[in-house]
């Protein structure tokens, strides 16, 4: 575990310092009909007014755009309406992150946060599961999850 562990710090390591972004793929979960949250967030300075795209991977899908730091539903694609909102009192501390509920099986995918005029990029990766969160998956996913976190802490702290 232990070897693993470092083997997985020197590999994260390895990819930081040899890439520009150094842009982590975060994983989230979530079951269906439940909510989760896609973490997208941006520490240095931002315009007065900022633009966020949202947009899902799969057939560039618009989830919610944030225009002069307000959401903006008319461009939204009608498959997210009503299932997902932001948080505008914390726009101004850098997060745009998304909740998102009545998760539905097809919304698995890689999700993509842009704040263009800072050039920031966030990816986020959603599996959505059938189940409950009563009913644990089995084969050891809670020690991986605590390996793509510790990861991912490490690579913010690193590249940031």
């Amino acid at each position: 575990m232990e070897a693993l562990m470092r083997v997985s710090v020197w590999m994260l390591l390895t990819t930081c310092w040899t890439s520009v972004s150094c842009q982590q793929l975060e994983v989230v979960g979530g079951f269906v009909g439940g909510n989760v949250m896609l973490p997208c967030s941006y520490r240095g300075s931002l315009p007065e007014k900022v633009n966020v795209f949202w947009r899902n991977d799969r057939n560039n899908e618009r989830v919610l755009d944030i225009t002069d730091s307000g959401e903006d539903l008319t461009t939204q694609d009608q498959r997210y309406k009503g299932r997902v909102s932001s948080f505008p009192d914390q726009y101004k501390k850098g997060n745009f992150s998304l909740s998102m509920k009545d998760l539905q099986q097809q919304d698995s995918g890689t999700y993509e946060c842009h704040i263009p005029a800072v050039g920031h990029e966030r990816r986020v990766k959603l599996t959505v599961s059938e189940g409950s969160p009563a009913d644990p998956p089995s084969g050891g996913a809670a020690g991986t999850k605590l390996h793509v976190f510790l990861l991912s802490a490490l690579c913010l702290l690193l590249c940031f």
